[in-house]
């Protein structure tokens, strides 16, 4: 189980001091907020068994109050009026908890004389201690000149102004080994109430919710647009707004005066409580009614398509109104999924956490499971399920769930479940998978372990997947002696954009072959550089070359399919030349991990980037004076990238030399370029001396392409490196294309920095191939034929008689079509499928040997169809007005259309009743007839039913359409008098 916690109601002050904190953060004592249990057992719990909601270890915890007064204007019998109707707002009769006053406390809490840090510990009256917890559950202790609080959170923090934040504070600091609170105390701030008569009912309000937190009650969120303004709070919203709720919303100067009847438990409130403390056959006792009664319990789990729990989404739970056909337009309960779930299971780079801070269970099933401990209900109704993203405001003294780690959104679409015709004393269990939510665990570059770390990309820039709970990334590198250089993570959503609402990615580097903790650096905090989502990890130069090994990891061990991130190492390998002039020069850095934007600095002062690909930067060097460097002094040659604060620098990577400059001339260019052809005249420069006339033998010459794009044949097919000059001094290069648009040549002479640029055309046309046929979606192990349609186009325009050359995967296989374009650009393929059996099958065209394009068709397993009605499901006709065909439509659970599906439809009609009277139970009406049919869904998904009429009644048609493993969607069409 993880820390208590010591922090006041709604604050975001912490204590003043690490010792102070240090006491009340007691050994093995839970943390947790929540809609329903505040703390849940982890294992450090010798008597319970972990993820098990915390309650007080009797139903009826009694508190004990100050013997003083609150103040001078608030008497201590006034004050103990306020908190005995504070406490009484917990008892109710479908709970157990009997709260109520026991007494008084030995002795008045003063800051500074009975209650002090002595050095070790706070320092508390004997009775106020959580070893006192058999003799006094809960201790309130009435502040009244603020002492106690300014000496537990800081000076002035008992200062009126913060009222909101400090008006009432509470700590549970004592739990047994059973998995139960022993001991808590709540204190009042006597600086707080006064001579304003609203002050006393803000503070009996502050009271109220700090006894559902010391009870074990967490945070909840629901009809959370009272808070967040989204939509303006109607008066059911507010009449259901929980008093657990997480902030208060400002509305007037008191927070009490923002809730109608703020004494009085909403619906989620009184199910928290009986989660807690429940009211079974075996505990009734007189004036206590079973928590069942006149209720409906749910359970519902949301699960990704892999089979996997989605946690951290809050549930709510609406209601069908009596009339059976009109839904409350707010939310009456929640729940949070995965509250029974391990929250930290630590990782590899910050270690195991200790079981103190291990709240919840390793057991999948309950994952992504939410429950609902009580809905009210009376008669027979529908209950709808539903979830959505927990408010990312709802973070350490407001979050929601026994949580450790920020708010996760939930993946994909919401879901919705739907207890049909719920009776009260009964119980339903759910589960569904989140519409279009991340579905694979699969990396395009798969990751390693410690002991085998696959290599990281050369470019420095990677994708990765934190799939599966704990698990960790493993990656090597290596860097050359005097090299300073960055790692970083960027967490990634499913569109591929940086979040800081999904994985909390942290880093460890060990010398390759350690283990154990990191051994060479570790960034075990989240999110700690300055762009989004980005955790960073700046490795420090080593006085020799080594072999490396990264860690990427969930700072709380968590893993799912969204978990996606961005991994990039950020380092200067070499930079050529080593020495360049006076008036600077051209010079070239190899690396990786470079991106547009990054900045080169020498000696601290920017120099002039020509060119950046993810591997190299030519840039040109400032002069010696503005470097601030002396001739033959090593300067530092630093890559920044100024959007994440990540750099890596090559320590002394050149020096600078006094000799005057020499002089370049060009000897030829080509006049054009085309793609990927080389031009046949070079691009060539002779160097000079300084006079201009005499040729400079071994000089070294860089060449680059600073606009677009171009294939340097004396660099190897890239675009920058250096050439020495042949006795004559000439340097040269073959040039080719490499995509269409303007090109700039530059011959840059290092050591005096002469430069030379020459700008020309690339020509080469612009070829394309395109498949206008979508991706199609087939039903597992269905047939079904398609026709494809491909347009050419050469520089935008139709690309007529081209040869094309068709190709198929297992499981395709082609009928008659074109093998060359018409004189439209057009041609055409017809494609059979057979037993497509799963994963996904590929055509691919190709002309001009490399220009191709493909298409996917994907085989859908039965377990992954969908189905909802298309239209004609809402009909209501009467008289002889013939009822319209229906349709309903099978996806892949994605959205898209599913072709092959095998459908059964069943159909029962039944003869119309009526309206059956309020709050009261319909008669059953006779069946006249049923039916069952089969069929299978169109190139569109849809599959039309003629509705099963019984001819010259009022009736209802109840049509059922089952498809898969799991797709099932019903309604009903009725013909009135």
């Amino acid at each position: 189980m993880a820390h208590s916690e010591h922090l006041p109601l709604h604050s975001s002050r912490l204590i003043a001091c690490a010792s102070c904190l240090a006491l009340l953060l007691a050994a093995g004592s839970p943390l947790a907020h929540a809609s329903g249990p505040r703390f849940v057992t982890g294992t450090t719990y010798s008597g319970a068994q972990p993820g098990v909601p915390m309650a007080f270890y009797t139903s009826s915890p009694a508190y004990y109050t100050d013997p003083g007064n609150l103040n001078a204007a608030v008497s201590h019998a006034q004050a103990d009026a306020m908190v005995a109707a504070a406490a009484a707002t917990w008892n109710v009769p479908t709970s157990s908890l009997v709260l109520a006053q026991g007494g008084e406390l030995a002795e008045h809490a003063e800051g500074g004389e009975n209650v002090y840090f002595d050095g070790t510990e706070m320092v508390f009256p004997p009775d106020v201690a959580a070893t006192n917890w058999q003799n006094i559950p809960i201790a309130v202790i009435y502040d009244e000149d603020g002492s106690v609080i300014d000496t537990l959170l800081g000076e002035d923090a008992s200062d009126p102004s913060g009222c909101r934040q400090t008006g009432v504070v509470e700590s549970v600091d004592g739990f047994g080994q059973n998995g139960t609170i022993q001991h808590a105390m709540i204190i009042l701030n006597g600086r707080c109430v006064g001579s304003d008569p609203d002050q006393l009912p803000e503070m009996q309000y502050q009271v109220e919710r700090a006894f559902g937190r010391v009870l074990g009650l967490a945070w909840s969120q629901v009809n959370d647009n009272i808070f967040t303004g989204t939509a303006p709070p109607t008066a059911g919203e507010i009449d259901y707004w929980p008093v657990m709720h997480p902030i208060d919303v400002l509305c007037g100067a008191y927070a009490y005066q923002c809730m109608t009847n703020p004494g009085q438990l909403r619906m989620d409130d009184l199910s928290s409580l009986a989660l807690l403390y429940p009211v079974t056959a075996a505990n009734i006792t007189a004036g206590k009614t079973l928590s069942g009664a006149n209720a409906v319990s749910l359970s519902g789990t949301v699960l990704f398509p892999t089979g996997q729990g989605m946690d951290w989404v809050n549930v709510t739970v609406t209601r069908e109104l009596p009339d059976h056909t009109t839904t409350e337009p707010w939310q009456v309960a929640s729940g949070i999924t995965g509250i029974s779930f391990q929250q930290n299971g630590g990782n590899p780079v910050s270690g195991q956490e200790s079981a103190s801070e291990n709240t919840g269970k390793m057991w999948s099933p309950v994952e992504g499971q939410a429950t609902i401990q009580r809905v009210e209900d009376s008669s027979v109704e529908n209950l709808y399920l539903k979830t959505e993203p927990i408010n990312p405001l709802y973070i350490g003294d407001d979050a929601l769930g026994p949580y450790q780690r920020p708010p996760v959104t939930p993946s994909g679409a919401a879901a919705a479940m739907t207890d049909w015709s719920a009776r009260a004393g009964s119980g339903g269990v759910y589960s569904t998978n989140a519409p279009n939510a991340a579905k694979t665990c699969s990396l395009a570059v798969p990751d390693g372990t410690q002991a085998a770390p696959a290599a990281s990309d050369p470019s420095g820039l990677w994708n990765g997947l934190l799939c599966s709970v704990g698990h960790t990334s493993w990656w090597s590198v290596s860097a050359r002696a005097n090299r300073s250089w960055t790692i970083e993570v960027t967490a990634l959503d499913e569109t591929g954009a940086a979040t800081m609402a999904k994985a909390q990615p942290v880093i460890g580097l060990w010398n390759a072959g350690d283990s154990g903790l990191p051994t060479v650096a570790s960034s075990p905090v989240a999110m700690n550089a300055w762009a989004l989502g980005v955790t960073q990890l700046q490795v420090q130069a080593s006085s020799s070359d080594g072999n490396y090994t990264f860690a990427v990891a969930d700072q709380f061990g968590g893993g799912r399919p969204d978990f996606g991130y961005q991994a990039r190492v950020l380092y200067a390998d070499s930079v050529i030349p080593a020495v360049v002039g006076s008036a600077g020069g051209g010079i070239t850095i190899t690396g990786e991990g470079f991106r547009p934007g990054n900045g080169v600095f020498v000696n601290g002062v920017p120099a002039t980037v020509v060119s950046l690909t993810a591997t190299q930067i030519v840039a040109t060097a400032p002069d010696m004076i503005d470097a601030g460097m002396n001739a033959g002094q090593p300067a530092d040659v630093t890559v920044l990238d100024m959007s994440t604060g990540g750099s890596t620098t090559i320590a002394g990577g050149i020096s600078y030399n006094n000799a005057a400059p020499d002089v370049i001339a060009l000897v030829s260019a080509p006049t054009s370029l085309e793609t990927k052809v080389t031009a046949a005249t070079p691009f060539a420069v002779r160097v000079f001396a300084p006079d201009g006339v005499t040729p400079q033998a071994n000089a070294s010459v860089q060449f680059s392409v600073s606009a677009s794009s171009a294939l340097l044949g004396a660099c190897s097919g890239g675009s920058a490196c250096i050439v020495q000059t042949d006795t004559t001094g000439l340097a040269q290069t073959t040039v080719a294309g490499a995509a269409p648009g303007p090109v700039t040549l530059v011959a840059t002479e290092t050591t005096g920095g002469a430069t030379l640029h020459v700008t020309l055309n690339d020509t080469d046309p612009v070829r394309a191939l395109t498949i206008a046929n979508p991706p199609s979606y087939l039903a597992a192990g269905a047939s079904a034929t398609w026709t494809l349609s491909l347009i050419a186009t050469q520089d935008g325009a139709a690309a007529a008689n081209v040869p094309l050359q068709w190709s198929a995967t297992s499981g395709l296989t082609f009928g008659t079509g074109t093998m060359s374009t018409d004189g439209t650009g057009a041609a055409g393929m017809i494609v059979d499928a057979t037993q497509l059996n799963s994963g996904s099958a590929t055509v691919t065209a190709c002309a001009w040997t490399t220009v191709c394009t493909t298409w996917t068709v994907y085989a859908i397993d039965s377990s992954q169809w969908s189905i909802e009605t298309h239209s004609g499901a809402s009909q209501s006709v009467s008289g002889a007005t013939a009822f319209a065909p229906v349709s309903v439509e099978v996806t892949d659970g994605a959205g898209h259309a599913l072709e092959g599906a095998a459908v059964t439809i069943y159909q029962t009609v039944d003869a119309w009743e009526g309206a059956c009277a309020s709050q009261s139970r319909c008669a059953a009406a006779p069946v006249l007839n049923s039916s069952k049919i089969s069929g299978t869904s169109d190139a569109n998904g849809l599959m039309t039913v003629t509705p099963l009429e019984v001819s010259g009644l009022p009736q209802t048609i109840n049509i059922a359409a089952v498809t898969g493993t799991q797709g099932f969607v019903s309604f009903s069409v009725t013909r009135t008098p």
